[in-house]
């Protein structure tokens, strides 16, 4: 999902996301935000929507298998900061929002990019034949993103790992304490922490 992004906050700027799939989708089950983004999420004002839904985690428990050996280590709250998992689907939904009508361009994929020669500023050839020119543009597509491309930045490496992440629901709550708990052995690694109350 490449977006370009002019994000209105009181400089005068219209704010267009452009996003690949044909329409909103929030794939994945939680995801972590940490102090930084927290303060990103104020500036645009979303924090404080999704903050009663989300728990503020008391701290990072990890705990390391070694054979019959148990070692744990913990980082406490003051050391984290504001970390707090947030189910995805409520991240997008309270981005998407407060973005006035219009905002986001549904089915729109960046097919080239370049700079123009007089004031630099990024200019977006899209796959319906669209050219935009930008002020700001931010890439949000990770590996995949024009954007990285055409920055240059360091090639994808493989890594020889993978990773399975579940969400359940609890209708009667979980109980767990509010923290994130990662249990190590070997090359194996397991996580949990709790999203919501």
């Amino acid at each position: 999902m490449d977006r370009a992004i002019f994000e209105d906050l009181g400089v005068g700027m219209k704010s267009l996301v452009l996003e690949k799939s044909e329409s909103l989708r929030a794939a994945g089950g939680a995801i972590a935000i940490q102090p930084n983004g927290w303060k990103a999420l104020d500036v645009l004002g979303v924090g404080s929507k999704l903050r009663p839904s989300t728990i503020l985690l008391q701290r990072i428990r990890e705990i390391f298998l070694n054979g019959s050996k148990q070692q744990e280590e913990i980082i406490s709250h003051s050391n984290i900061g504001e970390t707090r998992w947030a189910k995805r689907s409520d991240l997008i939904e309270a981005l998407a929002q407060d973005l006035p009508l219009g905002a986001i361009r549904f089915g729109c994929k960046i097919v080239s990019l370049k700079l123009d020669t007089n004031t630099s500023f990024p200019i977006l050839q899209l796959n319906n034949g669209t050219t935009i020119k930008a002020k700001v543009l931010i890439g949000c597509d990770g590996a995949n993103s024009m954007v990285a491309d055409f920055l240059e930045l360091k090639p994808k490496k493989l890594h020889s790992s993978c990773g399975v992440r579940g969400f359940t629901y609890f209708p009667n709550g979980h109980g767990f304490a509010p923290e994130f708990v990662q249990t190590i052995r070997d090359n194996t690694m397991l996580g949990l922490a709790p999203v919501h109350r």
